[in-house]
């Protein structure tokens, strides 16, 4: 009875708090491209989409001006990363409130994985920010 009641709680979790992919990618996608897709490598707006990544929602693109191929996720954080956005997303806005296990157990990936995001994404987050409270500048 306790395992059905956390798998609910799970669920519920997720359905909640973390967007469809496809909704997250949107309004990823409004974020990176409010001014137009661009090249990542000669900032070039002569751009065209060349299809989406392994059958997944994340767009492919091509320069006209330079060659360069990239995606939705080239040149951020989310480059390279195997778990949906939404998910990411999550994790993000969770890390400093819940533990790697507890957002392991949620989210029903293996706590090493959760651990690896959780770290990297506290790095970028240190490195790129000018907010002294995320960068982790003037702590006491």
């Amino acid at each position: 009875m306790k395992s059905d009641l956390v798998g609910m709680k799970s669920d519920l979790v997720l359905e909640l708090f973390i967007s469809n992919e496809e909704k997250a990618l949107n309004f990823f996608r409004c974020i990176r491209w409010s001014n137009g897709v661009y090249c990542p490598e000669c900032g070039s707006y002569d751009v065209y989409k060349r299809g989406y990544v392994y059958n997944k929602r994340v767009r492919r693109y091509s320069c006209n001006e330079c060659g360069n191929n990239f995606t939705d996720f080239s040149e951020t954080i989310f480059a390279n990363k195997h778990l949906p956005l939404g998910e990411m997303f999550y994790i993000i806005l969770n890390q400093d409130k819940k533990s790697v296990n507890q957002l392991s157990k949620e989210l029903g990936h293996k706590w090493e994985s959760i651990d690896r995001l959780s770290k990297e994404f506290k790095e970028y987050l240190e490195k790129n920010t000018k907010d002294p409270v995320l960068s982790g500048k003037n702590r006491n």
